[in-house]
């Protein structure tokens, strides 16, 4: 078997209060009072004087029906020319957020689950079970499936004559993708997977082969995240696993996923056991 990328504000400046290029233009016929020095401001506007300072106040006259409106400065021309605020972030952005997280954690506990059972399973790490409920939990289950199936599953081990396999493991992907091909997923056939990488690396620690423990745990692992993933998410992942085998009997959710397994090895005589 083998395995499978300023706006650049330009200002243009016109000629202001007539004063384009240094010189002072009027319009012809135009009469300019002469202003004597040290005349106030005010001595500029008399009352023929038709240039009076702009009003700030326009009345509209309410003869027609309609209340009179006023014009007046805004209060945030001060802020004329601050930049704008930064909108506040997207509620997509907070759930791509939510679920960039959610599924680093389920990353993070999947790997660090099979990895530390297989490791304790085979002997070569200690740890206290009670500490991690879903790490008692496949404890027990699979010790519980192993001890009443244990020649189904030494029967597959025979069949695929682990001691010629390379240490790459590409072949438990290979068990894994048979055994859910027909779509169906449940946590007896999980549990049926790492119950099969459990008797692989117990096997292979026997023959001197420890090293490949970890790579059988990385095997499960990746097939679990890449190829079940939503399902596990939906059920709840591994909360989920402590909660359905709290009260269910593993040995009837993992009967019938032991005879998928007849089919992908090819064992007669598994068969002949579990129909017996």
């Amino acid at each position: 078997m083998t395995a499978n990328s300023t706006t650049a504000l330009n200002y243009l400046i016109f000629s202001q209060n007539g004063v384009g290029d240094g010189q002072t233009h009027y319009d012809q016929g135009l009469v300019v009072p002469e202003v004597a020095m040290g005349a106030t401001v005010d001595s500029l506007h008399s009352p023929k004087d038709p240039y009076k300072q702009r009003p700030t106040n326009l009345a509209v006259t309410a003869s027609n029906g309609y209340v009179a409106k006023s014009l007046q400065k805004s209060s945030d021309d001060s802020d004329e020319g601050s930049l704008p605020c930064t909108p506040a972030q997207q509620d997509s952005e907070t759930d791509a957020s939510a679920v960039r997280a959610s599924n680093q954690v389920l990353d993070n506990d999947t790997m660090e689950l099979i990895s530390s059972f297989l490791r304790h399973f085979t002997g070569l790490s200690k740890c206290r079970w009670s500490q991690n409920k879903a790490l008692s939990t496949m404890k027990r289950v699979v010790e519980d499936v192993l001890s009443k199936h244990r020649y189904a599953y030494n029967g597959m081990l025979n069949r695929l004559a682990l001691d010629n396999q390379p240490d790459n493991m590409g072949f438990v992907t290979e068990v894994a993708e048979n055994l859910f091909s027909d779509g169906t997923t449940n946590w007896g056939r999980i549990v049926s997977l790492v119950a099969f990488g459990a008797a692989v690396c117990q096997h292979l620690k026997e023959r001197g082969r420890e090293h490949c423990v970890e790579l059988v745990s990385k095997e499960i692992s990746t097939y679990l995240l890449e190829n079940q993933r939503d399902w596990l998410a939906k059920n709840n992942s591994w909360e989920g696993f402590v909660e359905f085998f709290r009260v269910s009997d593993p040995e009837s959710t993992v009967r019938n996923t032991l005879m998928a397994f007849v089919g992908v090895a090819g064992i007669g005589a598994t068969l002949a056991f579990l129909i017996r």
